[in-house]
């Protein structure tokens, strides 16, 4: 991992540059709060100008989505009283859900990549669904 994790999404079974949606940036490898920055597939190759920023403290389950740097929020996600490992997610209106899931099932997946480096545990993430991600999305 490098200081700047980047995470990429591309269309399909693909992995060309060409075919990159959007990417997720972080500045450093271990944070103890979330801040990460998504660009969209024409903001990839440079500049700092994010399309969309998250914020929180994914192990309270308490993450924001953001528009850009603006205080806009498009999604959050909050701990469900009952269960430490559920969440629910709200979605504003006209916001692409399924984006919005990808997004947290990929800081999901970072998190534990993450732990695995803290504790030395070497290893890939495999398997990890937006199912796992997830627990329970409303629309409001």
């Amino acid at each position: 991992m490098s200081v700047h994790d980047r995470w990429n999404v591309y269309k399909g079974e693909s992995n060309n540059g060409q075919d990159i949606i959007f990417s997720i940036a972080s500045n450093h490898m271990i944070q103890f709060k979330t801040h990460l920055k998504v660009f969209l597939a024409n903001k990839t190759s440079g500049g700092d100008e994010c399309d969309f920023t998250i914020k929180g403290k994914w192990s309270k389950k308490n993450c924001k989505i953001y528009m850009g740097n603006s205080s806009t929020v498009i999604a959050q996600m909050d701990k469900m009283n009952a269960n430490k490992d559920k969440f629910m997610v709200t979605i504003n209106p006209m916001v692409d859900y399924a984006f919005v899931v990808s997004l947290i099932a990929i800081v999901h997946a970072m998190e534990i990549q993450s732990t695995k480096t803290r504790n030395g545990i070497a290893g890939e993430i495999v398997g990890q669904g937006a199912a796992a991600a997830v627990g329970v999305i409303l629309l409001p």
